[in-house]
């Protein structure tokens, strides 16, 4: 029979785990996860936002290919294209009875992404409570089982019903960003709801371990971008683009740290390799898998990340070895997008927009950004003006714009319409009475 598979997917978490090296953070179930299975040190998303960071990991394709360049939700209306398939549906043709638990966001319609069943979305606990009561069901499954199950936290306004805030001095402040009151009164709501998702996993854990299904079932936790805090999400800086990535099943090393240079999109192909069914041709990814089993793998050279459209049009693609990294911005925009809802989403970033105003001397994107990552792992010296570093500035240029080409980016050919205009010049030339 083929393994069960549970892939666990956060919002807006990055590394911020103790795992990962984040003091102070009460993540001690995923911790000992990570302890007892593999953790993969150097593992990036394609996007720093939501839907197209997804939409990439269950397509194994990136956002630029796929469809998905910016939110799928309310009005943004972007979508995955029609041709385009999701792992849910793969597996499912597969065989698999597949679940998800919790709201997706990698498609406009939960009903495109090819789940047989929906359960709704919940705080964190009460959904790791209806995965709990699929897993202890299936003694009488003739399927493997496939569950996609999204937590909505740590996304704002850092919901943590089960768990008190540390203490303001308590939290450990990214060197990246200012010590400021702001910042850490985010920082601490943040953290809280990191310990929800904590608990909620240990939850789904036990649950699992005391089921019949725990000796075939592979879970995969991972994230969709970085933490919602400047210079993170929304930007391609590591602190945007880093994720978490744990693994514990059949087959899979117990405390092992992997340190390649892995995409999100190579998660689709190496699940799809565990469970031992073709991949799909047209696949941006690569299996992973060899790397857990002893088996020839290629190293990643370089991994590439985008952003197109999170709340306004900002197209920047990345390259990123494992000591440089290029940032390639193609328009004339603001160095942070910030959301309009300052109480809720962005008082911490209006704070550190101020602080930094005397540092900010132009606050828009230059149009590179080149940073050594072993001697500034924070990016804050941008060495693309620098004549010292032209050679490796050239190097990484050409990669950039080679794989641009060669997966098909339309960003080459002109500036990318999302969804919402693509659908208001529609209605509007029907208004007009242009069809």
């Amino acid at each position: 029979m083929k393994p069960n598979i549970l892939v666990v997917i956060c919002h807006d978490l990055g590394q911020y785990l103790s795992c990962y090296g984040v003091p102070h953070v009460r993540s001690p179930r995923l911790d000992a996860f990570a302890a007892t299975g593999t953790r993969f040190s150097n593992s990036f998303s394609t996007a720093p936002q939501c839907s197209p960071s997804r939409a990439a990991l269950w397509t194994g394709r990136y956002p630029h290919a796929n469809g998905v360049v910016g939110l799928t939700h309310l009005g943004f209306a972007n979508d995955l294209h029609p041709s385009e398939r999701h792992l849910a549906q793969i597996l499912r043709e597969a065989g698999y009875e597949t679940h998800l638990f919790g709201n997706q966001h990698e498609a406009r319609n939960t009903e495109r992404c090819g789940h047989e069943f929906h359960h709704p979305e919940k705080p964190c606990g009460a959904l790791a409570n209806d995965v709990a009561n699929v897993l202890t069901s299936r003694h009488l499954a003739d399927r493997p089982l496939f569950a996609e199950i999204c937590f909505f936290e740590p996304h704002r306004p850092f919901p943590h019903r089960d768990t008190e805030p540390l203490p303001h001095d308590q939290v450990a402040v990214p060197p990246w960003l200012p010590d400021l009151p702001e910042i850490r009164e985010d920082l601490a709501d943040l953290e809280a709801s990191v310990a929800s998702v904590d608990k909620a996993f240990g939850q789904l854990w036990d649950a699992l371990q005391s089921s019949p299904i725990a000796d075939r079932t592979l879970v995969v936790f991972t994230t969709d971008h970085g933490i919602a805090f400047p210079h993170a999400k929304m930007t391609l800086y590591d602190p945007g683009i880093a994720v978490s990535l744990l693994m514990q099943g059949p087959g899979i090393p117990s405390g092992r740290v992997i340190k390649e240079l892995i995409s999100n999109v190579d998660l689709l192909p190496t699940l799809l390799h565990y469970a031992d069914l073709p991949l799909p041709r047209n696949l941006h990814g690569q299996s992973f898998l060899p790397l857990l089993t002893g088996g020839t793998y290629e190293p990643r050279s370089y991994i590439f990340a985008e952003k197109t459209y999170h709340t306004y049009y900002d197209p920047m693609r990345a390259v990123r070895s494992d000591r440089w990294k290029l940032i390639a911005n193609f328009e004339f925009a603001p160095w942070q997008e910030t959301s309009p809802d300052y109480w809720m989403n962005a008082k911490s970033y209006v704070e550190v927009s101020w602080s930094w105003r005397n540092r900010l001397a132009v606050p828009y994107h230059p149009p590179f950004e080149l940073y050594d990552l072993a001697n500034d792992p924070h990016e804050q010296r941008n060495l693309a003006e620098d004549p010292t570093y032209a050679m490796m500035h050239e190097k990484l240029i050409r990669a950039l714009y080679d794989w641009m080409h060669q997966t098909g980016d339309p960003l080459l050919d002109g500036p990318m319409a999302q969804g919402a205009y693509l659908q208001r010049i529609t209605d509007f030339r029907k208004r007009g009475g242009r069809q």
